[in-house]
């Protein structure tokens, strides 16, 4: 009996030290990295950032997030970087979370409407400019955009009118500012693409749908397109390298599979000619 006594004993204290254990790390976890080793991944980061290393700097902004994650101008400092490296996308959430931790953290404000702006995305951009003069309405920046925003959206209209009536050059002259002003922007580059396509200069609709593709993860036309455009060119294994991409996203996409077969037929019968002339010459 005192033998079992004992064995519940140790089993209860067993446990108690597991469950110290739990909690110490899960204590670990809520207290973060301490104030000094934040500062150690901050002034880290700012100083390779400066030397232009930039992958080392934003290992060393993830480290000072993760040790405090409710402070707005580490988020800022990251977005900052991740921009640097040409990664806006990436760095759009830093810049959200910033300005939710500090609604009235412009600097923020200015960068990710900026980034809006350049992405195409006129009526958040817009949200963000109009933010910042209702906190300053003195601010010149925020008045700047704005009043590039006006811009676009005239020229976008225009854009829209001159495409509608068959005015290809004139929509391609017209795209070439608003490309000017939304560098990131996929549907501008498709659009100018198509112009580019019925003026009869295939090559450099395949450069804009180039761009287009990199500027959206998911652009299944374009590639489509632009392995119909290497195609009709003769560029055969251009054509199948980019309907491969295209089946990558989505493997049951029937208009892509379809072109696939097409290629991989006509490449299959061109490496067989090119072989016989091969083994001939010999």
């Amino acid at each position: 009996m005192e033998a079992v006594g004992r064995k519940g004993l140790s089993g209860v204290l067993s446990s108690l030290s597991l469950l110290c254990v739990v909690l110490d790390l899960q204590l670990d976890g809520a207290l973060g990295a301490t104030p000094g080793e934040i500062e150690h991944h901050l002034e880290m980061g700012r100083k390779l950032l400066a030397a232009g290393q930039l992958a080392e700097a934003l290992s060393h902004y993830h480290s000072a997030v993760e040790g405090d994650s409710k402070n707005y101008l580490t988020y800022y400092k990251r977005a900052a970087v991740l921009l640097a490296m040409g990664k806006s996308k990436s760095a759009l959430p830093d810049l959200t979370r910033a300005i939710q931790l500090k609604p009235d953290f412009l600097p923020a404000r200015l960068l990710r409407g900026n980034i809006l702006l350049k992405q195409g995305r006129v009526q958040e951009a817009r949200d963000d400019f109009q933010a910042m003069l209702h906190s300053d309405p003195d601010h010149k920046e925020a008045e700047s955009y704005l009043l590039r925003i006006e811009e676009l959206e005239k020229l976008q209209r225009e854009v829209h009118n001159a495409h509608r009536r068959g005015d290809y050059m004139a929509t391609v002259t017209l795209l070439d500012r608003v490309i000017e002003l939304c560098p990131w922007d996929p549907e501008s580059r498709e659009l100018q693409a198509d112009c580019f396509i019925q003026l009869g200069e295939p090559e450099k609709a395949i450069q804009d749908l180039t761009l287009a593709v990199r500027l959206c993860s998911d652009n299944r036309a374009a590639l489509l397109q632009l392995s119909t455009l290497h195609y009709s060119l003769g560029q055969h294994q251009e054509a199948l390298s980019q309907v491969r991409e295209c089946l990558k996203l989505d493997q049951d996409d029937k208009e892509c599979f379809s072109h696939y077969k097409q290629v991989k037929k006509l490449n299959k019968h061109l490496h067989s000619a090119e072989q016989f002339i091969s083994d001939h010459r010999l």
